[in-house]
């Protein structure tokens, strides 16, 4: 899988949630494993980037570090304001191995999502609570190489 493919394996994943869940959508992540894609909401995830922290923090050693998972995705609904009006859209980052962390986001149309925006790499100042992802991802051992971010031979 590359990280283009884990993209678009994220952003299908927020379209299926969104499909299941309707607004506010429930924060979630996306585990692509080698034998199967696991998506977990996280039915009551804090407001706060504190306890976003420690709640990513728990789930990567719970579920990423026993699993080996080399790879991950964030779903979440936000609002997003420009020019004095807001719109709700849903943001997905995703990371990988020695990647680093990317996000890219899509606003709420009539129930269903509209176009993604261009995926950037996240600053490392923006959205902290994800570190404990990404750093859960990058203790992951590699069996492959090259473009491949599950490591899988």
């Amino acid at each position: 899988m590359t990280i283009d493919e884990l993209r678009q394996l994220c952003q299908e994943a927020a379209r299926d949630l969104l499909a299941r869940h309707g607004s506010p959508l429930p924060a979630a992540v996306v585990l692509p494993l080698s034998s199967q894609t696991q998506v977990a909401t996280l039915g009551d995830f804090p407001a706060d980037d504190d306890d976003r922290f420690l709640a990513l923090s728990h789930f990567a050693a719970d579920r990423m570090v026993p699993a080996g998972a080399s790879c991950f995705g964030f779903v979440a609904e936000a609002e997003l304001s420009a020019d004095g009006s807001a719109m709700d859209v849903v943001v997905v980052a995703f990371g990988a191995r020695q990647r680093g962390t990317w996000v890219t986001a899509a606003q709420i149309e009539h129930g269903g999502l509209g176009q993604f925006s261009e995926a950037e790499q996240l600053e490392a100042a923006a959205l902290p609570f994800l570190r404990p992802l990404q750093h859960a991802a990058d203790m992951a051992t590699a069996a492959g190489s090259g473009d491949d971010v599950l490591g899988l031979p």
